[in-house]
């Protein structure tokens, strides 16, 4: 945005230097110079500011970018019956977390093993991917499953195994009778 208001500055520069050649003919020598000089760079400059404007993407997330805060999802809440959180986890930073009960053989990202409903969470229950600046859910083949109700609509879609889903803001998954709200 910067770099295109800089460039119609410049262009806007050009076009009084034509204006002021082309008002007070007799004040500006080598007028013809001046006139071509100024014309060719006010093509220059519109021509940047036109190739800066199509750079920008407010509505698209620019790859390889961070998203708008809007739409980010930067937690996951566990939430109990009442709305109350019951446990939190930072998704700064990460690309890849699996949830499910953390066992000595194995090691999970979120776990649930202390919550109200662990026995219907499998050990390796789910996979959170973030790719293309979106959080995607992932059923690792549970015995219990995956929901998830999306905030855009209220709905509350059942996952099959091995099949992404993209996560929004506000929408909540429950894993088993546990729900996780991304915020």
């Amino acid at each position: 945005m910067k770099r295109r208001l800089a460039d119609l500055a410049a262009a806007s520069l050009c076009l009084a230097a034509i204006g002021i050649t082309l008002l007070y003919p007799e004040q500006v020598k080598g007028r013809g110079m001046v006139l071509a000089a100024s014309a060719a760079m006010l093509v220059f400059f519109l021509i940047l500011a036109g190739k800066d404007r199509g750079r920008e993407l407010p509505d698209r997330q620019v790859p390889g970018s961070i998203p708008s805060e809007a739409g980010l999802i930067t937690e996951i809440v566990l939430l109990n019956e009442e709305d109350q959180e019951v446990m939190l986890w930072d998704l700064y930073g990460k690309t890849a977390l699996v949830i499910g009960r953390d066992k000595k053989e194995n090691q999970v990202d979120i776990d649930l093993s202390q919550s109200v409903y662990a026995s219907m969470v499998d050990i390796e229950h789910a996979v959170l991917n973030y790719s293309a600046g979106s959080w995607y859910v992932e059923d690792l083949g549970s015995a219990n499953g995956i929901r998830v109700k999306k905030a855009e609509d209220g709905k509350v879609y059942k996952l099959s195994a091995d099949t992404p889903c993209r996560l929004g803001r506000g929408d909540c998954l429950y894993i088993g009778l546990n729900r996780l709200l991304l915020r």
